[in-house]
C-alpha cells in the first residue's frame, strides 16, 4: 500500500507540472501572439503615418509636366503639332499660404506658349470667395488662341448650404464673371470658335452640377448649336462619366477633356500601370482614352479636397500634342 501511494504521488506530481508547463507555454505564446500584433498594428500606422506626412509636405506639390501625343486620322495639316495645355481642379483653397507654389505652376504653363490652356472645372470647393486671393494669379495665364473654362460640380455652391437646386446660377454667375474679368472664355452650356486661316475649331463646354454621387450635365446640343461646321470639336466637361454615358460613340466630337476624379489622390502611377480606388467610380479616371478620332484625356487636378494629400497619385498639367496620324 505505501509502494502505491508513493507512485501515485508521482504521477499526480508529473501531471501537475505538466500541465502547468502547457498552461504557461500557451500563454507564452499567447503573449507573443499579441506583441506580434501589435508590432503589425503599430508599423501599419507609422507606415501611414509616414505617406500622408510626404504627401502632405511633398506628394501635394509635386507637380508632374505629362506631355501626350493624340494621332487623328487626316487631321488638317494646320493642326498637326497643335498644343493644348489642360488642367483642372484648382480647388484654390488647397493653395492658401502656398501662393507662390501656384504662381511658379502658372509661369512654367506660360513658357510652353501653348496653342490654347483649357482649365476643366472645380476652381473652388465651397465658395466663390476662395477666389478672390488668387485672382491675380489666374489672369496671369496666357495662350495664343485663348484660355477656356467650364464649371465644376463644386463651383455650383452646392456644397455651402447657401445654395440650392434654385438658386445655384446665381453662384455660378458670379463664378463666371470673375472667370471673365480674369481674361478665360468661359463656357457654361455654350461654343466658341477658333479661326485659324480657313479652318475653324468648335470649343464647347458644359456645366457639371449636383453633388457626388448625384451629378448630371448640361445640354449637349445646345451648347453646341451652330458647331456643326467645325473642322476640329472639343468638348469640355468636367466629369469624365459624362463621355462614357453619353459621348464616346459620337462622332462629331474629336476630344473631350475632363478633370473632377483626382485618381482619388492616392494610388500608384508607373508607366504602363496604374491604380487607384477611383477606378471603382469612374472607368476613364486618368489619362487617354477613346478610339476612332473620339477621344478622353482626363487631367488629376492641381489641388485636392479632403485629405490635404497626395499619395502616389502626383497633380498634373497635361501638355496635350495633335498628331496627323
Amino acid at each position: 500500500m505505501i509502494s502505491f501511494h508513493t507512485t501515485s504521488g508521482k504521477g499526480i506530481f508529473t501531471t501537475c507540472l505538466t500541465e502547468i508547463l502547457m498552461k504557461s507555454n500557451s500563454n507564452l505564446i499567447t503573449v507573443r501572439r499579441k506583441r506580434r500584433v501589435a508590432w503589425i498594428v503599430m508599423s501599419a500606422i507609422i507606415m501611414v503615418s509616414i505617406l500622408f506626412m510626404a504627401g502632405t509636405i511633398h506628394g501635394r506639390f509635386n507637380f508632374k509636366y505629362e506631355t501626350v501625343e493624340i494621332d487623328y486620322d487626316s487631321l488638317p495639316a494646320i493642326l498637326d503639332g497643335f498644343t493644348i495645355i489642360h488642367v483642372s481642379d484648382l480647388h484654390l483653397n488647397s493653395f492658401d499660404r502656398h501662393k507662390k507654389r501656384l504662381k511658379m505652376v502658372i509661369d512654367s504653363i506660360n513658357s510652353y506658349n501653348a496653342d490654347i490652356i483649357v482649365n476643366t472645372g472645380d476652381f473652388v470647393t465651397i465658395l466663390w470667395d476662395e477666389m478672390k486671393p488668387y485672382m491675380d494669379i489666374l489672369s496671369e495665364l496666357k495662350a495664343r488662341y485663348g484660355v477656356y473654362a467650364i464649371p465644376g460640380n463644386h463651383d455650383t455652391g452646392l456644397y455651402s448650404g447657401e445654395y440650392n437646386q434654385d438658386n445655384y446660377h446665381e453662384h455660378l454667375k458670379i463664378i463666371g464673371d470673375m472667370l471673365r474679368y480674369s481674361g478665360y472664355i468661359y463656357l457654361e452650356d455654350s461654343s466658341a470658335f477658333i479661326n485659324i486661316d480657313t479652318l475653324t475649331i468648335s470649343m464647347t463646354g458644359v456645366a457639371t452640377y449636383g453633388r457626388v454621387p448625384h451629378l448630371y450635365y448640361g445640354n449637349i446640343e445646345k451648347a453646341r448649336k451652330d458647331t456643326e461646321g467645325g473642322d476640329f470639336n472639343i468638348l469640355l466637361t468636367h466629369d469624365p462619366n459624362h463621355w462614357v454615358k453619353d459621348v464616346r460613340y459620337r462622332h462629331d466630337i474629336n476630344l473631350t477633356l475632363s478633370g473632377h476624379t483626382h485618381g482619388m489622390q492616392i494610388g500608384i502611377l508607373l508607366p504602363g500601370f496604374k491604380l487607384s480606388p477611383a477606378s471603382l467610380l469612374y472607368p476613364a479616371w486618368s489619362g487617354l482614352y477613346g478610339k476612332n478620332n473620339n477621344y478622353l484625356y482626363v487631367n488629376r487636378g492641381l489641388g485636392t479636397i479632403g485629405m490635404p494629400a497626395r499619395i502616389g497619385m502626383p497633380p498634373a498639367i497635361t501638355i496635350i500634342k495633335l498628331k496627323n496620324h
